[in-house]
């Protein structure tokens, strides 16, 4: 399985300054939280704060331990610096100060203003990707503040340095799962902090796109994180991902660890770790197959859907969805269709190719998108639904007319296709046609984030996917909500769900 080129973009790894105030630009917003002051700039009619600190760099001694508090500064921080990236370059090395936050407000904003606060975890397979947007969308939030919402992204290690378990670094406490640990402290810091800049520390939505989506779904089951959000929102969320086994995280852990010349497994192994470069610990595995959640019993205790499907999962309300091409992340072949067996092959033309128009390539892509996103989907939206919770589903379609002549959208709505309307903010460029869908998308994940209900956005109206199980569709017509979506095709899968042969694999993304 390959991945698009598109998503080997690179983010500039910058890191902030702390200046005395007067040696900075006069006149830009101010904030003070528990580390100290910092000054943001004014940037298209709302205020921005880069590359705050929400915890110690994670280097020698604290790599691959979970997050430490961030140090207090004295003076006022520069906060109009992006931070570093956690993303490894091209030749696997990895700048390690990289956790950092940025915070993007409405314009005049003060302490204690109770806004409502959406924090954005970026894509990226957990191995690459950038805090500050990625994959031709900027996710710095400023329509989101335009609407009188504060959006927080923030960065977290990433493959190596953020999902690595080895038998001497399991000795010391919890392990494996460092960067879902750093997320956690990434909320922790929204808790304490947000309130200075104007947020409501109590209504506080958790967002994410693919990674992203998965890690609010294992946000969502894991213990360490309740009650640090009160909304959730999973785009393109692989609902169905298995964790990786501690024990087979461990034996690649060590054959990595070996190969690098590190043998044991006492602390004299760990310290030795810790000196390595991570780049002479190479990937072997395709991208697809690096990293991400390991079970290790505390903060990823058993699959997505089975902990959904166990009422596991905080008692929140949750969006969720995903695109109508979610294949292009894997380009299957369209002999996967002539592949199965006989049986199934009358059933999948059936479900997905009702009117024979014998599209093999169209029926693959749709197969494998309902495998790893829109059946996932509907078994979360059920769980949490039955939970008795507001779940609303979306399905987005729309492929705009510049797209609609290139192979890629011949396919539909590509994976992350959704996200740039979503944030709609002015550095999207967005065609004029494109317009009204986006301001559409924008105002429902707006709505939600502020009240839980995307339908008060004005638009048409969005019902909650219990009971006639809808998705909101987002297409060429704008917001259609259907009932029983996509059934045949979603039952089927369903099916092979069942059997034990239609399951989504370990890795994501």
């Amino acid at each position: 399985m390959s991945i698009r080129t598109t998503m080997t973009a690179v983010a500039l790894a910058i890191g902030a300054l702390t200046l005395p105030a007067a040696a900075m630009a006069q006149g830009g917003p101010t904030a003070t939280i528990k580390q100290g002051a910092l000054q943001g700039a004014a940037v298209e009619g709302v205020e921005e704060f880069w590359g705050i600190p929400y915890a110690a760099p994670p280097l020698g001694d604290l790599r691959w331990k979970p997050p430490a508090a961030a140090k207090p500064w004295t003076g006022t921080r520069d906060a109009t610096v992006a931070g570093a990236s956690c993303q490894p370059s091209q030749k696997g090395d990895y700048t390690e100060d990289c956790l950092f936050a940025n915070v993007t407000r409405p314009a005049g904003a003060k302490a204690g203003q109770k806004l409502p606060v959406y924090v954005w975890i970026h894509g990226g397979g957990f191995t690459i990707g950038s805090a500050t947007g990625a994959f031709g969308a900027q996710t710095d939030g400023i329509q989101f503040a335009k609407d009188g919402i504060i959006t927080v992204s923030v960065s977290y290690r990433l493959g190596r340095a953020g999902w690595f378990a080895h038998p001497a670094l399991c000795k010391e406490g919890p392990c494996g799962n460092y960067g879902l640990m750093d997320q956690v402290a990434a909320l922790k810091w929204v808790k304490a902090n947000i309130a200075s800049f104007g947020g409501d520390p109590n209504n506080v939505t958790i967002g994410g796109e693919s990674a992203g989506g998965i890690s609010v779904l294992e946000l969502m089951l894991a213990p360490d994180a309740r009650g640090l959000f009160q909304k959730a929102i999973g785009e393109s969320s692989f609902g169905r991902l298995e964790p990786t086994p501690m024990a087979d995280a461990l034996a690649r852990g060590k054959t990595a660890a070996e190969k690098a010349g590190v043998t044991g497994d006492d602390a004299a192994a760990a310290a030795a770790l810790r000196k390595l470069p991570l780049s002479s610990m190479p990937y072997t595995e395709p991208f697809t197959s690096r990293a991400g959640p390991i079970l290790d019993g505390r903060y990823v205790q058993s699959g997505i859907a089975e902990g959904f499907a166990a009422g596991k999962a905080a008692k929140v309300p949750l969006l969720i969805g995903g695109n109508s091409y979610e294949a292009s992340l894997f380009r299957p072949a369209a002999a996967t269709v002539d592949a199965l067996p006989a049986d199934q092959k009358a059933q999948v033309m059936a479900a997905f190719d009702p009117k024979g128009a014998g599209d093999k390539q169209q029926i693959a892509n749709d197969m494998a998108t309902r495998q790893y996103i829109t059946e996932p989907d509907r078994a979360i939206s059920r769980a949490q639904s039955k939970a008795g919770q507001a779940v609303y589903t979306y399905y987005f379609s729309y492929v705009t007319p510049a797209a609609r002549a290139t192979p890629q959208g011949k396919g539909g709505a590509g994976h992350t296709a959704e996200i740039k309307f979503a944030f709609a903010g002015p550095k999207q460029q967005f065609a004029d046609v494109d317009l009204p869908l986006a301001k559409a998308v924008n105002a429902y994940w707006a709505a939600f984030i502020k009240t839980g209900n995307p339908d008060s956005a004005g638009g048409p109206t969005w019902p909650k996917f219990a009971p006639g199980e809808t998705y909101m569709e987002f297409g060429a017509d704008g917001p259609q909500p259907h009932e029983h979506f996509l059934k045949a095709q979603l039952d089927w899968q369903e099916a092979r769900v069942k059997a034990g042969g239609g399951a989504s694999p370990t890795t994501p993304k």
